[in-house]
Order: C-alpha cells, then structure tokens, then sequence
C-alpha cells in the first residue's frame, strides 16, 4: 500500500479537480432515484418527516407521556424540539451509508471507463444526500423560528458540524463502498446493523441517563456521536464546540487516521474493481 499521506492528498486531489462533474453527477442521481413519481425529490423530504412524526408521537406521547427534556443547563425544552437536530443528522449519515455501500457497484458502467475517476463515486452520492439534508436543516430553523425556540448565536456552530460531517460522511462511504465491492457480504452486513447502531447511538435518548463514566466514555468513542450532540448544541445552544477540544480533537484525528487509511485502501483496490465488477 502507498503511502496513506500521499494516497489522501491524491483522493483530495481528485475530488478537487473533479468537483463540477461530481455535482452534476449528484443532481443525476437524485433525479434518477426520484424520476417517475409526482413530486420528485421532494419525497426524499417527506419520508424523513414522516418518521419525525410517527417516533415523537410513539415516544414523547407514548412512552414519555409528553415530558419534557431537561437539558444540561436545566432548561426545558418539548421532545421534538430536542429530537429533531439528531434525527435530521441520522437520516444524512443512514442515507449516505445505506446507499453508498453499493454506489461503485451500481455505477459499474463508469468503473469500466479507465478516464473516470473513481474516487469521485462515493462523493458524488453523499452530495446527493447532503442537498436533501440542508433542506432538512433550513425546515429545522424554521420549525424552531416558529414554536419560539430559536435560533441563538449558537446556530454559527453549523458552519463547523456540517463541513466536518459531510467529510466525515464522504470517508466512511469510500470506505465501506470499496470493501463492498470485493464483499458483497460486507454490503449486506452493513444495512443489517445500521438500525443497531441507531439505537445504540443517542439520537432519541439522552446519554447522561447511562449514569456511568464508563459507558459515556464507550458511546462518545463513536465519533457520529460528536455530531448528533453538536447539532443539537447548535439548534439548542448551551455549549460551544471548543469547550470541549479534547473531544473535537479527537474526532479531527481519527477522521484524519480513517481518511489516510481509507484513501490508501482504495487505492490500492480500485485497479481490481472493473475485474471484480
């Protein structure tokens, strides 16, 4: 395997030169995930409502009884309001790895073109879900604009969390993408345990109710927890991103260690994947 630095500074490099034909390639995928039906890609904004809807009615009403969620500076805020930063950030990164892991299998036909750069694949199908999840992220504002709860100057926080999370999005879909594409088995596994990690993961429950240290250690390893936490630090307000750098920095570094070592990896493939395909 080359060297991971070099492998990474190539992939940028790539996405960088590349980056029109990556964008009109995203708008093709979502017209064509959407081509045929009525309302066309406004549906990729309905389905997530829809589930918006259906949890807060089955846990703040259901099981929560309506309660309100106290936050760490002892506010009280409706569940939805407190749910819907975290939901918004799941739908992007479920999306992008649900459909991503396969997205150099499905783009085959251009895999077998050697002119195409294939490391622009996975980029150009996150971006295809990133155009969906900032139309989720402007309803958001609104939604809080109006039942009173917002926006503070907490909100400049999503100039940070969003760059940052469609990075993060973009490294973890080139990975799986290009194990999946030597395993179909690895394709597989990863649809089967995206609903375990939801749940494993506090998009809909608070993290300080584990009352351990050592189990609030273990969920925060996870960096899509930095994420969920600091969307709803940016909606909710509270807590800056740099009050608690030695958490940021550790998702900087290890998105920087998993960008080398998956930038490397497919690297070192790709030359394998038009046999393989």
């Amino acid at each position: 395997m080359m060297n991971p630095f070099s492998a990474l500074a190539e992939f940028v490099g790539t996405n960088i030169q590349n980056r029109k034909q990556s964008m009109s390639m995203a708008y093709s995928a979502l017209k064509k995930q959407y081509g045929g039906a009525l309302f066309g890609w406004a549906w990729s904004v309905v389905k997530p409502t829809v589930f918006i809807v259906v949890w807060w009615f089955g846990i703040s009403i259901g099981i929560r009884g309506n309660k309100p969620v106290e936050l760490a500076d002892g506010r009280l805020v409706p569940f939805i309001i407190w749910m819907i930063p975290g939901v918004i950030a799941w739908f992007f990164f479920q999306d992008s790895l649900s459909q991503g892991v396969s997205c150099v299998r499905k783009e085959s036909h251009l895999v077998n073109k050697m002119v195409f750069p294939v490391a622009t694949i996975p980029v150009f199908s996150v971006m295809s879900y990133w155009v969906t999840h900032m139309v989720m992220v402007t309803l958001s504002l609104i939604i809080f604009i109006c039942t009173g709860n917002g926006p503070t100057i907490y909100i400049v926080q999503l100039l940070f969390y969003i760059p940052m999370f469609f990075l993060f999005c973009c490294t973890v879909t080139t990975f799986v993408s290009t194990v999946a594409v030597i395993s179909r088995d690895f394709e597989q596994m990863i649809k089967a345990i995206l609903n375990v990690f939801f749940w494993l993961t506090p998009v809909l429950w608070q993290i300080n109710k584990l009352h351990s240290k050592i189990g609030i250690i273990i969920m925060k390893v996870n960096p899509f927890y930095f994420f969920v936490q600091g969307y709803r630090e940016s909606f909710l307000g509270g807590t800056w991103f740099f009050e608690h750098y030695r958490y940021t920095l550790y998702v900087i570094a290890f998105m920087l260690v998993f960008a080398c070592f998956t930038a490397g990896l497919q690297k070192k493939l790709a030359p394998d994947f038009a046999d393989v395909l």
